[in-house]
């Protein structure tokens, strides 16, 4: 698509847009009720994402048959390589959820098998299967054919019928399943001649959305409990599972989300508001997905640090207290103004939003927060420059008060969407370009704080220059000091890096070990490599510590044509 330049006589108006944030914006002085907010911790979370709770009863049962809820998770395989995360992830998805109404099933490796996933048994007993729940949730390996057809590893044979599933071999939605995450590689490829439609097409007999990534993704544990974080601040369905991928696992992937139904506006309309389980099937005459993924251009990647600071130092930061009175002070900052009711709700780690129309503010317990200022406008498909975008982003940390000299141009990503219909003869429309995403990083000691992590600021901003979003994870340094919080060397003994010990040797150690790991669990990987581009040193923020590390990712051919990445992390001093 062409780029279209925004002409310098309504540059001033779009610096003015980056500063007052446009839409919807309300006096200051609303600010002042509710500046005493009282914030409820609730360790069942905000709010139930379920369309209608049911109670659960015991009646003369031997499973539970609710039909909310089930996963599949693998680490050790019948056909390919182990991995280490996946059980992890699955139950961080399940936990949330089993707060509300308890699962039907939650196999595990072996147990995960083919009968499962495929007609005749996909909803067995009324309770088991991936048709026999409104959710389910499968994390393991994943690939994908030239031809579009998604496949997946199981952990043992059934009735002589193999060990591996094919999406052409479901048929999902005709019973229960409406919500359908793979957590796994290439199961939702949007780009490079695929498309969600011939992929899931013949499996889809009702479904109303399905989760998975277009690229190569990481073996992590949090993918499941970060999706119901950003949940809980007030995100749609998909854009939880994005962001869950990008700000807490990694950016070197691809997030992708489809909905369905009868119109393009309906199916449009699923996959960027849907935020609570519905029961209803739904049509399949429209597709619409969405995605991230890293914009190419050379002026969206920071240059990787390579090199040791002069001084090795650890960063300490200040507390913050999270009240009515710190949302009612950054609400004041950044210009936005949404009604403050007396108590709130947060999940037990502190996450809260509050909305008012397109308006949200949403807190982390650590004092992270993220502002939606106004929806993008979805219907100008006309790319922004990134240039232009880079320059709205500076000019809106200038403007807003954010320390521009301890900030650094991470990356520029992009949110993008298509769709497509089946209809007749048949139509795709896109990929489009609808937001850009500028991400800086907080500067410590001349390094940057390594993303995705805490540390991080990022505009977003659509294709009219307008600011629709931001969020900011920087915390106040309190001290830097020499000595470390957490040393792994005892009394006496040097810093490894006083020896002349190189970074990437001791990232090989901790690659060693996740290794020998791998074998205690199965199968070892047939080969791997660094990514290329990925080794760096500088700070990972972990709670109110930032120490200086290594860090290295590393893509491994697990075999079958299955593949998985690891982010790897040596702490230099801590």
């Amino acid at each position: 698509m062409a780029t279209t330049q925004i002409p310098e006589s309504i540059r001033e108006e779009l610096v003015a847009s980056s500063a007052s944030l446009a839409k919807g914006k309300a006096p200051a002085e609303q600010l002042e009720t509710g500046s005493e907010m009282k914030i409820v911790y609730n360790n069942l979370g905000a709010e139930s994402p379920a369309e209608i709770p049911v109670t659960m009863t015991s009646e003369g049962i031997k499973a539970y048959s609710g039909d909310y809820w089930g996963t599949f998770s693998l680490e050790k395989f019948a056909s390919a390589s182990s991995l280490t995360y996946t059980h992890e992830d699955a139950w961080g998805w399940l936990n949330y959820l089993k707060k509300f109404q308890p699962e039907n099933f939650r196999y595990l490796d072996q147990n995960v098998r083919i009968w499962a996933y495929k007609e005749q048994y996909d909803n067995w007993q009324d309770t088991y299967g991936m048709d026999a729940v409104m959710a389910v949730y499968h994390s393991g390996h994943g690939g994908m054919t030239s031809s579009g057809k998604f496949y997946a590893p199981l952990g043992s044979d059934w009735g002589g019928q193999g060990t591996t599933i094919y999406s052409d071999q479901m048929r999902l939605g005709n019973e229960q399943v409406r919500y359908i995450f793979w957590s796994t590689c290439y199961s939702l490829r949007v780009l490079h001649g695929h498309n969600p439609i011939r992929t899931w097409d013949p499996a889809n007999l009702g479904f109303r959305m399905l989760f998975g990534y277009e690229t190569v993704s990481y073996d992590n544990p949090d993918y499941g409990s970060a999706f119901w974080k950003h949940w809980n601040k007030g995100k749609s369905f998909s854009k939880a599972f994005m962001d869950a991928s990008w700000y807490d696992i990694s950016t070197r992937q691809a997030p992708s989300v489809v909905a369905c139904g009868a119109t393009q506006n309906e199916a449009k309309n699923r996959v960027y508001n849907e935020r609570l389980f519905y029961w209803g099937s739904v049509s399949k005459n429209w597709w619409w997905w969405r995605w991230y993924n890293a914009a190419s251009a050379t002026t969206a990647i920071r240059a990787t640090n390579q090199e040791l600071p002069n001084e090795l130092l650890v960063a300490q930061f200040d507390k913050v207290n999270v009240s009515g009175r710190l949302v009612q002070s950054i609400m004041r900052k950044h210009d936005v103004a949404i009604a403050m009711p007396n108590e709130v709700t947060a999940s037990e780690n502190g996450t809260f939003y509050l909305q008012e129309g397109d308006r949200r503010i949403s807190m982390e317990g650590d004092g992270s927060y993220e502002i939606q200022f106004c929806a993008p406008n979805l219907e100008n498909l006309e790319q922004i420059a990134p240039e232009k975008a880079v320059s709205l982003g500076w000019d809106f940390l200038r403007q807003h008060g954010l320390n521009t000299d301890e900030l650094m141009l991470d990356s520029v990503l992009l949110s993008s969407e298509g769709g497509g219909s089946q209809d007749g003869s048949g139509v795709l429309e896109g990929p489009f370009v609808t937001e850009t995403i500028l991400q800086f990083t907080q500067a410590i000691n001349g390094l940057p704080v390594l993303l995705p992590n805490k540390g991080s600021v990022s505009v977003t901003v659509d294709n009219d220059g307008a600011v629709t979003s931001m969020s900011n994870s920087i915390k106040p340094i309190l001290t830097m000091s020499e000595k470390s919080k957490g040393t792994f060397m005892g009394p006496d003994e040097p810093n490894p890096l006083d020896q002349g010990i190189d970074p990437k040797v001791l990232l090989a150690d901790v690659w060693q070990n996740q290794l020998k790991e791998t074998l205690i669990r199965g199968r070892m990987p047939l080969s791997y490599r660094e990514v290329p581009g990925s080794f760096e040193i500088g700070y990972h923020v972990d709670g109110d510590i930032a120490s200086l590390v290594a860090r290295n990712d590393i893509e491994v051919d697990c075999g079958g044509g299955y593949y998985k990445r690891y982010s790897i992390k040596a702490p230099l001093i801590r």
